[in-house]
């Protein structure tokens, strides 16, 4: 058993939370935008959902030689102009946090609202222990 059954899992994490987001928003939102790539190359998009993944290693086979469990913290920032205002961000934010919550994640504080120029920013992290087993 190798670790790639960890980016195996936050492939299939991000694309649950894309997919079940943008169905629940895309009448109200049809152009909302998902990615892992904190330096897109193309034009911004909004809204937009950046999610990052950090993992730690928790549990390793006996022998050391594989990892089955490992401590995940999802990083999510969700942009919004500031036409589209605060119920447009908090709602973006609702939507992603209650498909994290439903994937067993764990609110890690409140999610934190700034500003940066002409964009609003809702910012949140969960956390969870993901085994090697967990089927997401």
């Amino acid at each position: 058993m190798s670790s790639a059954w960890i980016d195996d899992r936050i492939d299939k994490i991000f694309s649950r939370v894309k997919h079940k987001v943008t169905n629940a928003l895309k009448t109200v939102y049809p152009d909302i935008n998902f990615t892992q790539d904190d330096s897109e190359n193309t034009s911004a998009r909004f809204p937009t959902v950046y999610m990052f993944f950090d993992t730690a290693e928790r549990m390793t086979t006996l022998d050391g030689g594989a990892i089955n469990s490992v401590y995940m913290t999802i990083r999510t920032q969700v942009s919004v102009t500031k036409t589209q205002g605060n119920e447009a961000a908090r709602k973006v934010n609702t939507a992603v946090r209650d498909e994290v919550v439903n994937l067993g994640f764990i609110a890690s504080g409140s999610p934190i609202p700034t500003v940066a120029g002409d964009v609003k920013v809702i910012n949140a992290d969960y956390q969870r222990l993901v085994g090697f087993n967990d089927p997401f």
